[in-house]
């Protein structure tokens, strides 16, 4: 599935609003990071090693509402750390969809199930939910066993409320066009979630893994072999 019909159609009058005003430069998304603090320690993430007094900051509902007015993009990455952390965050989305912005909640999902309560499905926001692999490699990715599974009870137990899931899949050096062929396939068939984004794993410099990150041609060899049979 992709972006819903209202969401095209109000990125689609923004962009033409931009233009009309011969704006060259835009935003359509902006990234939003209320605090770094994360639950999991991931060996390719670099954020979580910042100083104490760093992962111990928390951007206020009213300091995100700002942010977002001022940028003025249609689309809110809420990521982090992970947010669901905050202990404010339902009310920074609730605040966010109030005002008709599209937001996506990334999380680990490790909080996800305990804190559906906390949110109302709703045509302007949707989970985001990171999925590095099928079992094994999603918990090898993430350091910690049991996540794989505690993920994709979470987005089973969403979408049975009503919500909208999508996933965000970041691959490897140990991946290859085998393993983003299964999981995306795993993604769509049995998950049936919404909107499926991948990437190769960003270089962060502190993160611990320094090994595994895809170069730019190894990035487009893996993706043109997994795409080449044209069914994705």
């Amino acid at each position: 599935m992709g972006m819903p019909l209202r969401q095209n159609l109000r990125i689609g009058a923004y962009v033409m609003n931009q233009k009309l005003h011969r704006r060259e430069k835009f935003a359509l998304v902006l990234e939003l990071e209320p605090l770094y603090q994360c639950n999991l320690a991931c060996a390719g993430c670099g954020k979580i090693q910042q100083p104490d007094d760093i992962l111990a900051r928390r951007l206020s509902v009213q300091d995100c509402l700002d942010a977002v007015e001022e940028c003025g993009a249609p689309v809110v990455s809420i990521a982090g750390g992970e947010p669901l952390v905050h202990r404010e965050i339902d009310q920074i989305v609730a605040a966010l969809v109030k005002r008709k912005k599209f937001v996506f909640l990334c999380t680990n999902a490790l909080l996800m199930e305990r804190k559906l309560d906390r949110f109302t499905p709703s045509p302007y926001f949707s989970w985001m939910v990171h999925i590095d692999g099928l079992r094994e490699r999603h918990d090898e990715s993430v350091c910690r066993d049991g996540v794989f599974d505690k993920a994709v009870a979470a987005i089973r137990e969403a979408k049975r409320r009503g919500f909208r899931v999508s996933t965000n899949t970041t691959f490897f050096g140990q991946d290859d066009a085998t393993t983003v062929r299964n999981v995306l396939d795993y993604l769509n068939d049995d998950l049936k979630v919404d909107i499926m984004q991948i990437s190769p794993g960003y270089a962060y410099e502190r993160a611990p893994d320094q090994e595994h990150f895809l170069g730019v041609e190894r990035t487009r060899a893996i993706f043109r072999e997994a795409f080449a049979d044209g069914r994705r």
